[in-house]
């Protein structure tokens, strides 16, 4: 279960039980849905209010609205904008994009000076040339300030998650679903470049990440605000229409593997491991959920699997909008957030697939291998001791979150705690 620069995808050790198996949190759509508009409906929310169905602190500024689409793909939106701000309207909000796209397309490039210049000036050009050099110490003074006002500004951004993991893996082609989640990055249809999405990002002050854990697929970016609109589009097209292009495969397998080799000596990731051969047979939790060159190209080969296809195959499975929760934020209202969310993503497909179910999986450390002690040798120089156990599903508890409760009583240092009484006893502290 790999940990990455680019991808991320985590193990489900003891006591990180898979969505499935505990039970996913009941939806909310009709709790969250104030105006009784019904998913897909294009409801009418005046005075940019936030659904009252939504807890938050009573210190929080920020506007909450939940929305689901036609496709039925679940929205979180949320509004930094404080009462008495205004963000403008969606259109206004594309307009100032547009016209700012316009003029770095037209800025004309600085003149250099002629080639023929002896380099001697009268004194009223030597006086004009300080006055050149001067103001431009001022443009860039002026540059430099901007850029700290932009760095300063806090960067919308957005995350959306798919139900579906390395636990969906076909038991021929371990780690599919890690690399699917490279190659969407691979350009689009509309947007066809290579890596254009990180690009785009990067010339514009932002980021992005993405993972592949047991049940779930996460992608996540930021950008700075007036770019938002343009970043989400250029986003949600690997969602809608990713490009896969068949050239790409060897390249990205090589990169997913290269990955892998830079984590293998990692002591986290080899616990991981470790626990990940504890499972019972047959259990998802025992696949292989990063994936290497052996097992997306070199064993595919030799059983002729067509990887490019089945890669297809498993996003049209999988990749479909009911498996999807989305969340954007960003200094704009909530009605202009919802506007570009139904014209951007309501375009993703909805195969109308059942989710992949793993409830009827239970257990899956209810074995006897995993109920001993191992010693293992460390890669780095250290020295730790770790007590794992098997939790019951928790997720149906996620309103009050009992294993903090535990994980805070145990962890605590002050007086009454397990460390001070340790320490009283000379064990460890």
């Amino acid at each position: 279960m790999p940990l990455s620069i680019k991808c991320v995808s985590g193990g489900c050790g003891p006591g990180q039980v898979p969505l499935s198996e505990q039970g996913e949190p009941p939806p909310v759509a009709e709790e969250m849905d104030p105006l009784g508009a019904g998913a897909g409906a294009a409801r009418v929310v005046h005075s940019d209010m936030g659904d009252p169905g939504i807890v938050k602190s009573p210190s929080d500024p920020k506007k909450y609205r939940y929305i689901q689409l036609a496709n039925g793909l679940r929205a979180l939106l949320i509004s930094e904008l404080k009462d008495g701000e205004w963000g403008g309207t969606a259109a206004e909000a594309d307009r100032d994009y547009e016209e700012e796209e316009e003029e770095e397309a037209t800025a004309e490039p600085r003149q250099e000076d002629d080639e023929g210049d002896s380099g001697e000036g009268t004194e009223e050009e030597e006086e004009k040339e300080e006055e050149e050099v001067d103001s431009d110490f001022e443009e860039l003074n002026e540059e430099k300030e901007a850029g700290k006002r932009a760095s300063s500004e806090k960067q919308s951004a957005a995350a959306l998650c798919i139900a579906v993991g390395s636990f969906s893996d076909p038991e021929d082609l371990a780690g599919l679903a890690h690399f699917l989640e490279h190659m969407v990055f691979m350009g689009s249809e509309k947007y066809p470049a290579e890596n254009g999405f990180d690009a785009f990002l990067k010339k514009h002050g932002g980021s992005d990440n993405a993972s592949t854990d047991c049940e779930r697929t996460i992608f996540q970016f930021d950008v700075q605000r007036k770019y938002f609109r343009q970043a989400l589009d250029r986003w949600a097209q690997f969602f809608i229409c990713p490009l896969m292009i068949e050239d790409a495969i060897e390249r990205e397998v090589e990169a997913v593997d290269s990955e892998y080799q830079l984590a293998r000596p990692s002591d986290s990731h080899r616990k991981e491991m470790l626990f990940g051969s504890l499972a019972k047979p047959g259990h998802p939790m025992a696949k292989f959920g990063w994936g290497n060159a052996q097992t997306l190209k070199q064993e595919p080969k030799e059983k002729q699997i067509n990887t490019y296809q089945r890669l297809r195959d498993f996003w049209k499975r999988f990749y479909s909008a009911h498996y999807m929760t989305l969340t954007v934020q960003s200094k704009e209202t909530l009605d202009t957030l919802e506007e570009w969310v139904r014209e951007i993503f309501d375009k993703v497909p909805n195969n109308g697939k059942p989710k992949p179910d793993f409830s009827h999986l239970q257990e899956p450390f209810e074995t006897p291998a995993f109920n001993k002690m191992y010693r293992v040798v460390p890669v780095r120089k250290v020295h730790g001791l770790t007590l794992s156990w098997a939790v019951p599903p928790q997720a149906r508890h996620y309103r009050v979150k009992p294993l903090h409760y535990i994980s805070w009583l145990i962890g605590h240092e002050g007086k009454g705690s397990i460390l001070s009484v340790l320490r009283k006893k000379r064990f460890w502290g």
